[in-house]
């Protein structure tokens, strides 16, 4: 059996890399300019240093407060949307604008660079856990929802029916549907959006483990047309393999886990937003990806329609030096975040292009 390395890959030559996984509950549903466009429900940085072998997995809550390029202060997830309603030609309403801005909001509020990103929606990751052959995880407590939603082949996303879900406590083996199912419920969970972190954090590993078997990625070329059109993301199929290889020499027990959910930040007395304490937040990110990391402090002054918290738009004043890196800024309007560490503001972002690749 010949396993290829994809040792090709431009990967292959970085010692730190992050990746951005990202996940929406939708597959493109209700964005028909009436209802909106779809948010990302899942941003994982997984962060991996070969030189020393760690591993970090960083999840960013959806309803973590940060500011968005060119947008001001909202909910994380608003950044794939913001992203998603910017595109222009073919790249209007697609996850390659999205995943462009989340990966910006990323860097500007904590200084994380992402070097490539995925991004799968319903349809799309029940098809990657089939495609591995299911999962296997220890599921800790009962799961139970009344009216979780039955929408996985819902074009549309209009009319949709609801059932009764119901995980029993201890070890399972999960196909897709059923892996979708629980990492998407969060109504029945006692931590709410942050135990849900927990179970897709429980999930990708498990999947980790999956794929990085030597007859899987014997069959990378094979599996990869199999997910044509299921997984969006900027990687070239050799940088799946080298990642995949990877993986193979990385110990499950030993990735560090981190949900930036309470105490690394609070929720807020005037609507749903969760604002970041950045004196827990900075030293972790500078410990996790080998950084000065940054946090931008966030204050709450206004109230959105939709719950997320909208605030004036930031519009930082920023210097381009002739190697084309951006400063500081060298004024603040009112009412926009203070760092607790200067970070390098981003200009507002352009839509990006030439970088997608749908597997």
């Amino acid at each position: 059996m010949t396993v290829p390395t994809g040792n090709d890959s431009t990967l292959s030559g970085k010692n730190r890399i992050n990746i951005l996984l990202l996940g929406s509950d939708t597959d493109g549903k209700q964005n028909d300019g009436v209802s909106g466009s779809p948010l990302a429900q899942t941003d994982i940085v997984v962060t991996i240093d070969k030189q020393s072998g760690y591993v970090g997995m960083l999840s960013v809550p959806r309803d973590l407060q940060v500011t968005i390029p060119g947008q001001g202060e909202n909910k994380m997830d608003f950044a794939f949307r913001y992203g998603w309603q910017a595109g222009s030609g073919d790249f209007a309403g697609h996850a390659e604008s999205a995943a462009g801005l989340a990966e910006d909001t990323l860097a500007y509020n904590f200084g994380i660079h992402i070097d490539h990103y995925a991004w799968v929606g319903l349809q799309g990751f029940v098809k990657v856990i089939d495609t591995a052959g299911g999962v296997d995880v220890d599921i800790l407590h009962p799961i139970v929802e009344d009216n979780y939603p039955d929408d996985v082949n819902n074009p549309t996303g209009h009319n949709i029916d609801y059932k009764r879900l119901y995980f029993a406590p201890g070890p399972q083996h999960l196909n897709g549907t059923e892996a979708l199912e629980y990492v998407r419920t969060r109504h029945s969970d006692l931590q709410g959006d942050f135990g849900r972190s927990a179970r897709q954090q429980q999930v990708l590993n498990q999947l980790k483990m999956k794929l990085a078997q030597p007859e899987i990625i014997a069959r990378a070329s094979e599996l990869l047309s199999e997910l044509s059109g299921s997984v969006l993301t900027d990687m070239q199929p050799n940088d799946i393999i080298y990642l995949a290889n990877l993986a193979r020499g990385i110990d499950s027990n030993k990735i560090d886990r981190l949900t930036l959910s309470p105490p690394y930040s609070n929720p807020n007395e005037i609507n749903t937003n969760y604002l970041p304490d950045c004196s827990q937040i900075t030293p972790k990110i500078s410990q996790m990806f080998d950084i000065q990391g940054t946090c931008l402090t966030q204050e709450v002054v206004g109230v959105s329609n939709d719950t997320s918290t909208v605030l004036p738009q930031a519009t930082p004043t920023v210097t381009v030096t002739p190697s084309g890196s951006v400063s500081t800024p060298t004024s603040t309007p009112m009412s926009a975040p203070t760092p607790t560490i200067a970070p390098t503001l981003l200009p507002t972002p352009t839509p990006r292009s030439g970088r997608h690749n749908g597997l």
